[in-house]
This record gives C-alpha cells, sequence and structure tokens, in this order.
C-alpha cells in the first residue's frame, strides 16, 4: 500500500483540512486529473513539502515557525498537530482573531512585516533557517566559491543570486521567478524573495511532476553486492562474443517469432546459431533461407536428426571459444537479454551459467514457480523492461539452470566437456547433469534475477514431454543423488523468494504505470549552464514521451545522477568521490565503478555523451564492457585540447596542429595551474588518450559540417565512422521583428549577445567601444563581458540574463543590428538562432558555424577580415536602408523556413533515428576488442 494513504486519511478525517478551500487555493492542484480527487493524498505526499496550507483552521508556515523542533524533525506540521501537537497544548494558529494562514491564494501582498526591504545581515539569517540552501551542494557545485573559503550563504546573498546560481537542488530559480515576473525585473534575490513573500502568495520552488514515473513507489534497489571493479575487468579480457545456440525441430511459428524477437532485442554483438535438426516441416528450412544473408543469424540443417542434445553440441563446436548461451526456439527475448545475463556470468570469477527468470520455466519463473500469464495491458517488451529497470540484482546461486536460456561460460565448458548426448539423446537433463558435474569442480549456478525471457515450454517435444522429463529425472537421481535435496533448499532460500517478489512488486507498478515503461538513456553533462545542457534539456523534453531520460553530472569531486521528466531534474545518486578527477589522466576507476553500478542498476540502455569534461574517459570503456552503447556528441573542442576553442597563446585558431609560437595555450574548466604544459608536450597524451577513447563509441554527433571537417582533420578515423551532423532544434513561442531600421538620425545601435571574452571578440569590441563616439555606434552588451576587457562607461553593459528574457531584452534595445564576432569556429552558436529570431540582421566573421549559417542564410553580413577594420565595412553596408532591408528580408525568411521547421521535436526525431540505428546496428561492425570468428 502506498505509504502516504494512511496519513492521507487521518488528514481527511481532520476538521483541520478543507478539500475544497485546498483545491481553490491551488489551481495546479485542481486541474490535475488524479490529485483533484484526492487533495488530501497530494498534500500528505507533495503540499505540506511545499509549505502549501492545508485549510484556513492550520496555518502550516507559522506552526513551523513557532515550533522549530517540528520543522527539524521534517514532520508534516498538520500531522504532528493531531498525533502529537493537540495534546502537547500546541496552537494551530497564532493568537489573534482573523487570522488566515499565510499562503492564501488570493496571491495578496504578505503582511507590511514581509515587505521591508531585506539587510544582507537579515537575509543570510533568513536563509540560514531555511531547508532550501544546500551549503554542502553550494560548495560542490561551485568549485570557486570552495576554493576562496567563502561561506557559501554569504557568496549566495552577495554574488550567487546575482549571477543566477541556484542555492541547492529544492529551488528552481528560473521556475520560480517565471512565477513572480516582478522580482526577476527588480533584481530581488529570488530565494529570499521566496521565504518573504512568494510562499505567503502560494508560489512554488521547483516544479513537480503532474505523472510519476512507474517506479516512483518501489523501494529502490540496493547498490549491487558483487565487486564491479573486479567484473569490469573480467568482462573486458573476455574477448570472444558470445554465441547463441537455437537448436530447431518443427514448431515454425513459435521459431519465428524467438528469431524477430532475437532481431529486435540483442543490443550486443554476438553469433546466432541456428540449427534445423531436419524438421520434416518444410516450412522451417524455409524460414531460415530468409536468415541465412541475415547478420549475426548462422543457419544449419543437420542431414538426418541427431536429436535435441547433439545439435547442442554441433552449436558448442561450432561456437569455438566463445562463451555459449543455449536457447530453446519456443522463447522470446526482451530488450537486453543477452548483456544481463554476460553481466550475470561475469559477476563472480567462478560462475558456470546463469538462466534468466521466465514465465514458464518451472522452478525458474516469477513471480510464482510454475506457469505465469502475462500481466494485463503490458506488452512482453516492457514487462522485460520493468523487471530490468527494478531489479535487485542478487543473483541467486542454484544448483543447477535451465536448459529453455543458459548461459555458460566458455572456461566452464573447457572445463567439463561437451552435454551428455548419450544420457539424455533429446534433452530434458542434459542441462542438469552437465551443471551438477561442474558444480562438484567449483562452478557456481547463477538465477539472473534482472532479465525476463518468455517461454512457450515444448513446442517441439508436445505430448511426449512427461515421459522425457521422467526419464531424464531417473538418470540425474541416480548419478546425482544429492540434486533432489539441493534444489529443495536453493529454491526456498530467502534470496530467491525475495527476488520472486520483487517481480511480483514491479509487476503491479508497471501495470498502472501513467508514463509507461520506457527505454532509458544516460546524458553525460559536465556544467549546469549554458548552451549544451540547455539543448540537453530540450532534446530530453521532445523524447519525454518514448524515452526516460537520466543525466550524469560531475564537477570532477562530485557524481550525481538525475532523473528528467516534465522539466523536472530529480536527484536519484550521489557519490563523492575519495580523490578528485585531473586532467591528465583523465580517468578515475573509482568513478567507473560509481558509473558502471549505476549503469547496470538502473538498466541504462544507451549513454550520449553530451560533455566528457570532469568525467573518467574510463565512462565509455565501463560502457562497452557492458555492452551499453555510447553516442559522443561534440559541442566544441573539448576532445582535440583543453584549450576548447583551439585557440594558441596568441589568440590564433590552431585547428588542433600545434603552431610555431613559444608560449603556451590557455586552458578552460580545469583550474588554473593543475595542467602540464600543452604545446606540443602533453596534447599529444590528451589526443592519443581521446583517439583510443573515441574509437570504443557507437556514433557520433556535431552540429555543423565544417565543426565535423576539423575534428576529422586531427582524428581522421572518425571520417570511416557513423558521424552525422544534427543541428540543435529550437522552439520560440513567435517570431518577433524587434531590430529598427537604420535612420541616419541616429547612432547605429549593435548588440552583442552572450558572455564576451576574447574569444568571443572581445579585442575587436573593444577598439570598436572606444571609437563609437566618433564612429556613430552605440555598443550594447547583452550579457557579461570578461574582467579584462577594460569597456568604456558609454557601453551599455545589461548584464546577465535567462534564456526566456532574450525576446524582451532586444524589445528594449531595439537594435539595428547584432553582431557575434567569435575568433574560433563555434561549432553552432545559439544566440545566433536567438538574434535570428528576434528580426535581428546579424554581422559575424567568417570562421566555424557562424560563418557557414550566415553564408548559407544570406541573414546578415560576413565581415571581410577579422578585425574592427572589418566590422567597420559592413557595418558602413548595414547604415544603408536598402542593403539592410535586404538582410532583413533574408531574416525574415529564415525565420519563416529553418527558424520554424528546426523545431526540437524535429531535433528529436533526428537523434531517436540514430539511436534506432545504434540499437540495431549491423552486427557486422563488431565490437571493439571483441572477436567473432578465429582466423
Amino acid at each position: 500500500m502506498n505509504s502516504h494513504q494512511p496519513q492521507a486519511a487521518q488528514i481527511e478525517a481532520s476538521e483541520l483540512f478543507d478539500g475544497q478551500w485546498y483545491l481553490a487555493q491551488y489551481p495546479d492542484v485542481a486541474k490535475h486529473p488524479v490529485w483533484k480527487k484526492q487533495a488530501a493524498l497530494h498534500y500528505a505526499r507533495f503540499g505540506a513539502q511545499e509549505n502549501r496550507q492545508p485549510g484556513p483552521s492550520f496555518d502550516a508556515v507559522w506552526y513551523l515557525t513557532q515550533y522549530p523542533d517540528v520543522k527539524a524533525s521534517g514532520m508534516n506540521p498538520l500531522l504532528h498537530y493531531l498525533q502529537h501537537g493537540r495534546r502537547e497544548g500546541r496552537q494551530p494558529l497564532p493568537a489573534r482573531s482573523g487570522h488566515k494562514p499565510a499562503a492564501v491564494a488570493e496571491r495578496r501582498l504578505p503582511p507590511p512585516s514581509l515587505q521591508k526591504s531585506s539587510t544582507e545581515q537579515g537575509d543570510v539569517a533568513l536563509i540560514n533557517g531555511s531547508d532550501l540552501f544546500d551549503r554542502e551542494w553550494y560548495l560542490s557545485e561551485y568549485q570557486d566559491v570552495a576554493s576562496h573559503g567563502v561561506d557559501p550563504v554569504v557568496h549566495y546573498v552577495q554574488k550567487g543570486a546575482k549571477e543566477l546560481r541556484e542555492p541547492g537542488p529544492a529551488f528552481d530559480t528560473a521556475f520560480y521567478f517565471a512565477q513572480c515576473p516582478d522580482a526577476r525585473r527588480e533584481g530581488v534575490n529570488p530565494l529570499v524573495h521566496y521565504l518573504r513573500v512568494g510562499h505567503h502568495q502560494g508560489c512554488r520552488p521547483r516544479p513537480e511532476l503532474t505523472i510519476a514515473p512507474w517506479w516512483q513507489e518501489v523501494e529502490p534497489a540496493e547498490p549491487v553486492a558483487f565487486d564491479m571493479a573486479a567484473t569490469l575487468e573480467r568482462l573486458k579480457v573476455a574477448r570472444h562474443v558470445p554465441a547463441v545456440i537455437i537448436p530447431v525441430y518443427n514448431a515454425v511459428d513459435a521459431v519465428a517469432d524467438c528469431l524477430a524477437s532475437l532481431q529486435a532485442h540483442t543490443r550486443m554483438t554476438c553469433r546466432i546459431i541456428v540449427i534445423d535438426d531436419a524438421s520434416p516441416d518444410p516450412a522451417v528450412p524455409q524460414l531460415l533461407d530468409g536468415y541465412r544473408d541475415v547478420w549475426p543469424f548462422e543457419c544449419y540443417r543437420n542431414e538426418h536428426n541427431l536429436g535435441f542434445t547433439r545439435t547442442v553440441n554441433r552449436g558448442l563446436q561450432l561456437a569455438g571459444h566463445a562463451d555459449a548461451v543455449l536457447l530453446n526456439s519456443d522463447t522470446c527475448v526482451t530488450p537486453g537479454w543477452l548483456s544481463r545475463l554476460r553481466l550475470a556470468a561475469y559477476s563472480q570469477a567462478w560462475v558456470g551459467t546463469v538462466t534468466p527468470f521466465s514465465n514458464n520455466a518451472g522452478a525458474f519463473s516469477a513471480p510464482e514457480p510454475g506457469t505465469n500469464e502475462l500481466p494485463d495491458g503490458l506488452a512482453l517488451e516492457a514487462f522485460g523492461r520493468a523487471i530490468a529497470q527494478g531489479a535487485l540484482h542478487r543473483y541467486p546461486q542454484v544448483p543447477t539452470g535451465n536448459g529453455f536460456c543458459l548461459y555458460i561460460r566458455r572456461d566452464c565448458l573447457d572445463d567439463m566437456g561437451e552435454l551428455d548426448a548419450g544420457a539424455f539423446p533429446r534433452g530434458y537433463g542434459e542441462e542438469n547433469d552437465f551443471c551438477m558435474r561442474a558444480g562438484k569442480q567449483g562452478w557456481t549456478h547463477l538465477i539472473d534475477d534482472s532479465s525476463y525471457i518468455h517461454h512457450v515450454r515444448s513446442a517441439s517435444f508436445g505430448s511426449e514431454k512427461t515421459a522425457l522429463m521422467e526419464q531424464g529425472r531417473q538418470v540425474i537421481d541416480k548419478r546425482h543423488p544429492e540434486y533432489g535435496k539441493q534444489v529443495q533448499k536453493a529454491f526456498a532460500a530467502p534470496g530467491l523468494q525475495e527476488a520472486r517478489r520483487r517481480v511480483a512488486t514491479l509487476t503491479e507498478a508497471a501495470q498502472g504505470a501513467g508514463r509507461g515503461v520506457k527505454p532509458r538513456i544516460l546524458y553525460v553533462l559536465a556544467t549546469r549552464t549554458g548552451g549544451t545542457p540547455q539543448t540537453n534539456q530540450d532534446l530530453m523534453q521532445a523524447l519525454d514521451d518514448r524515452i526516460e531520460c537520466f543525466v550524469l553530472r560531475c564537477n570532477s569531486r562530485v557524481m550525481t545522477l538525475l532523473h528528467f521528466a516534465e522539466g523536472v531534474y530529480t536527484q536519484v545518486e550521489r557519490h563523492v568521490l575519495s580523490e578528485p578527477l585531473q586532467a591528465f589522466p583523465h580517468r578515475s576507476a573509482e568513478y567507473d565503478a560509481v558509473a558502471a553500478e549505476w549503469l547496470v542498476r538502473y538498466a541504462i540502455e544507451l549513454v550520449h555523451v553530451r560533455h566528457i569534461a570532469w568525467h573518467s574517459l574510463g565512462l565509455i570503456e565501463a560502457a562497452r564492457a557492458l555492452a551499453v552503447p555510447t553516442v559522443f556528441s561534440f559541442h566544441d573542442y573539448y576532445s582535440v585540447c583543453p584549450s576548447i576553442k583551439l585557440l594558441d597563446d596568441q589568440q590564433q585558431f590552431c585547428g588542433g596542429r600545434c603552431t610555431a609560437t613559444r608560449g603556451d595555450c590557455g586552458h578552460e574548466l580545469w583550474a588554473e595551474g593543475s595542467l602540464p604544459p600543452l604545446k606540443h608536450a602533453a596534447i599529444k597524451t590528451w589526443q592519443r588518450e581521446f583517439n583510443d577513447v573515441l574509437a570504443q563509441c557507437d556514433a557520433f554527433v556535431t552540429t555543423t559540417p565544417s565543426a565535423r571537417a576539423n575534428l576529422q582533420a586531427v582524428y581522421p578515423a572518425l571520417k570511416q565512422r557513423d558521424f552525422r551532423v544534427l543541428p540543435h532544434g529550437r522552439d520560440f513561442p513567435r517570431m518577433a521583428q524587434l531590430a529598427s531600421a537604420p535612420s541616419g538620425k541616429e547612432p547605429l545601435r549593435i548588440v552583442f549577445p552572450g558572455n564576451i571574452s576574447r574569444a568571443k571578440g572581445g579585442e575587436t569590441i573593444l577598439e570598436l567601444a572606444r571609437r563609437a563616439p566618433e564612429l556613430g555606434l552605440e555598443i550594447h552588451i547583452l550579457g557579461k563581458a570578461s574582467s579584462d576587457l577594460a569597456l568604456p562607461d558609454w557601453v551599455n553593459c545589461h548584464g546577465g540574463y535567462m534564456r526566456d528574457e532574450f525576446f524582451d531584452k532586444i524589445a528594449a534595445i531595439r537594435p539595428h543590428v547584432g553582431a557575434v564576432l567569435s575568433i574560433w569556429p563555434e561549432t553552432f552558436c545559439h544566440t545566433l538562432t536567438e538574434l535570428w529570431a528576434t528580426g535581428v540582421p546579424v554581422i559575424g566573421f567568417d570562421i566555424g558555424a557562424v560563418g557557414d549559417r550566415l553564408r548559407e542564410s544570406n541573414a546578415g553580413w560576413l565581415a571581410p577580415s577579422m578585425t574592427a577594420e572589418g566590422v567597420l565595412t559592413v557595418l558602413e553596408e548595414a547604415r544603408q536602408a536598402e542593403t539592410w532591408q535586404q538582410k532583413l528580408q533574408a531574416v525574415q525568411h529564415w525565420q519563416q523556413t529553418k527558424g520554424t521547421s528546426q523545431s526540437c521535436q524535429v531535433m528529436a526525431e533526428a537523434y531517436l533515428t540514430l539511436y534506432q540505428h545504434v540499437w540495431h546496428r549491423p552486427f557486422k561492425a563488431l565490437s571493439s576488442g571483441l572477436i567473432a570468428f578465429e582466423s
């Protein structure tokens, strides 16, 4: 039962909770299809945490303020009053007549005492008393603050809030300002405003999900019990791809379903050896003929019937030195089945065999032994995924596996030899005998409680099944008299029973899943802010109905795993590394083991690296070892050089090949002094490491052809790989016409968007700014300017802005032109897109994405040189009414074409096509380091 249900029942029975009042005060709850019918449950689960009021007769905000011990306990304030506070003589309201709870929904101004201007000291005290500021989190997220030894709350009050830094994971600044735009316009501290004003007006500190993920009410699984680092090493040593062996005899419909499921859900490189044991039904060879030229299928036919066990042994011989999976032809596999069985097989040193759970495999069935029907309303694919995503990974140990689906490690096969076809010619006992013999030699046998294979059972043998089983059991009991007791004990063990109960729990949860059970993708990010995390959020939002998205962030010290849905990030895991990651060697065995454990426990099906800075390069190798495909995106040139922008010590573009000047290049992201000299030195190690790691990825993405060409020039092997150009999509609420036409009667207004540094054309902008009065220019910096750029006082610096404020900022400036003067080859340039969306023609330098896009669209001017004089040349053209009008028309054409068509949904479809291709890539392209056939 939902743990909040009893609380909700007690709350609803109380005279202090008024459901109608609650819905009237909080329209978001009233509009929700579930919560509008269960207001008390909403208050129990979410409302109290969000400082919502339960009714006019109880002031929860005042109660927590009045009784700090209650606040410290974290208990729901109304429940505390009902269970304890009333008999302790505590009051539900302040002792004054006519009092109403503070968060009534008229959204009127707060009491006069809350309208007083705050002081810095008062703000610090107020924040220190709030649970919404997380000191540890703030210092771990913002290393510049931690390195200066500043009190995090003081820093947030003095600087952090103005810089739009977050106070903690429980508060979302952008979300809050969207509710209180006046607070943003007034430039007040968002958290202070919330604590003094916002929560009294019913505002929320962060968004919340309207539809919970299917697994939310399931008790989270503990970290896996086996040694992940040792497991990864064993997997890396196992260089031969597994061979799946399928003996076939008649039952063509079941065989067709089996092969189709293998083609759909086998995500790792393997061989699939199908052997027709001289089926008399002509439809069988006809079916297999259709697979003869389809990789990785290998189809064979026995000249005469050998029987089940001899056919299996033939398959084992064909498998060579590879691990083998015996798979009945009346099974259907589920996504990721083979990689999970392989993981279980290498989770310990002496695992001989692994068997998955099934619906119909006797003692290996779950949630009940014997036969289980598939859950109503849940497809097999989704059911298998649900079990994988919520599994405990207990890997119960048993004395025998089951031949319906049996993963056998090759070293165990080499030790024990093939199956006994003489004693078990037609099956039913051959795998039990093999396992018992192996067990006596020290091999163990496991059940993989994260894998689920559907089994029709005995489709080939039909009514002969009972007799075959009896014959086989007689042989087993004679050879292994301890078999019966061992089986009885193992299958009654607490660990196996717990694993079965887990399947029942997951089944119930998945059946009621409002959001459905979907494949999971992990997006790897470095920074919290900027174009890459923002466009990644756009992508995840557009995929939300088909993909369950997770985000892995690391700041070199703290690893964080976040779930994302409906625009809401929810932290699910956090790990502090014992030693911070360093740029060289850019690796951490601890990081790799933690990341691999999360990949396994959360059943991640694909890793998409959006930026690898501050992460271990071993992540990609760990994913490869676990047979989780990796897509690698290039949003800059970090993988070529930690300078990121490929500018040398003279701020000249080097293309990733060191120039002849003697000075060393600067670098970004890593702390000053933490890298060895790069130029003609450590850069060689950097590029060698990245070359090796990129070779283990499955596909690559960047956003412009020129960026791809630059990367392929440094890493020529990328020319032979799946390397796609997928432009960023954007969804604008509207296209606007906010540029003013030059009149000649006023200075030419030019806006430079983004954070301006030397790499963003800072030297050119500085020269233009110094000469602006004589040149008739009015310069606006929409963003922050680097502190080393001494801009004159007459330059209009507007400071940082939030993404959704761009249109309003441009509307206030009404520029004649915009300019993006990057001196490095940007890979896309979001500010260029934003300027065009506001209807502003743009001046740019002819380098990288800016040059590519301006040339393609003609929606602006390319300066003839990357100098102030080059910019002035095109500014003279921009002053000409006819020329300016032509560029404006080109901007409007872009708005009506690419600006509208290149939406986030279009971007998402392109990425989904890529993901599907990676998942179902031709098996001929073997995984790096794996061997399919002996030479």
